[in-house]
């Protein structure tokens, strides 16, 4: 390990190390999107890392796609007859105790536990995340319904897990997410999970201009800033990331600076950290 390589606070592990495999993970999706004429696009953070880095932003710790909702609902089925076998396609579906309504492709006989999940019992290695984009009306009541909504259910789902709970700052809503975590033990996971499902496709059957991100950006900054024109989706181009192409939108710049501003700004040395609090690393557990 050079003496110059950005390592995970606390652990004596390189964060290139843990990029290089997804990397690999990265690979394996394109290719299998390639066989399958599935359309996606780099995204977030390793959007700007391709842009910014051509390749990860040094101290990022996952990687970033999307896709539009049919293009997602393509790509869940391809990759039960096309995922090479040291992969998992992880979500609800496919592991019971996953919070979230995206994907993660995960390597198999890897960890890569993040602190808040730790406990939860579910596939824990080195992941990239495939974000589903649906269609949106962000300036009409039924809009803002939708929005409220997924954003409220989303956040009582991840209440199964205590020690999200324990991380709230707020007193008051600590207390009620742990009252919420003892409530929710009557409602079956997967019964919310199809509900949240159901509202994210909500206008998914007519033709909006907007898609927008449910999955995670369902606050109202975050989902303001994350709406995009749907035909953006469209109109890639590919783009030098590590040494290898890969899509982005042409429309890059319009994107970024909608999501964060003066995306080509280097951070702060304070704000270069990863993200994602990982506690524990190992890049084959059979050893």
């Amino acid at each position: 390990m050079q003496k110059n390589e950005l390592k995970f606070p606390g652990l004596n592990v390189s964060i290139k190390e843990a990029q290089n495999v997804q990397l690999e993970i990265l690979l394996e999706f394109d290719r299998l999107c390639k066989k399958n004429k599935i359309q996606y696009q780099l995204f977030s953070g390793t959007l700007i890392g391709a842009i910014r880095h051509n390749g990860f932003i040094p101290w990022d710790d996952d990687i970033d796609v999307c896709m539009l909702r049919e293009e997602y609902d393509r790509f869940l089925e391809a990759s039960k007859k096309d995922l090479n076998e040291s992969y998992f396609l992880q979500n609800y579906h496919t592991d019971k105790n996953f919070q979230s309504q995206y994907s993660k492709i995960k390597k198999n006989n890897t960890r890569y536990i993040e602190n808040l999940v730790q406990d939860v019992d579910m596939h824990q290695g080195i992941f990239i995340d495939v974000f589903p984009y649906d269609h949106v009306r962000p300036q009409t009541l039924k809009g803002r319904a939708q929005r409220i909504a997924i954003d409220q259910l989303k956040m009582m789902n991840y209440c199964r897990v205590m020690r999200v709970n324990d991380s709230e700052e707020k007193k008051g809503l600590r207390l009620t997410k742990k009252a919420t975590y003892y409530l929710l033990k009557a409602i079956p996971k997967n019964k919310m999970d199809r509900l949240i499902t159901k509202l994210v496709r909500a206008f998914n059957h007519k033709d909006e201009k907007y898609v927008g991100e449910l999955s995670i950006s369902t606050g109202k900054r975050m989902y303001d800033s994350f709406i995009i024109k749907k035909e953006f989706f469209y109109d890639s181009i590919d783009w030098d990331f590590e040494g290898h192409k890969f899509p982005v939108p042409r429309a890059y710049d319009e994107i970024l600076t909608k999501n964060y501003g003066n995306y080509m700004e280097i951070p702060s040395l304070k704000e270069q950290e990863p993200h994602h609090g990982i506690i524990e690393i190992n890049f084959n557990t059979k050893e």
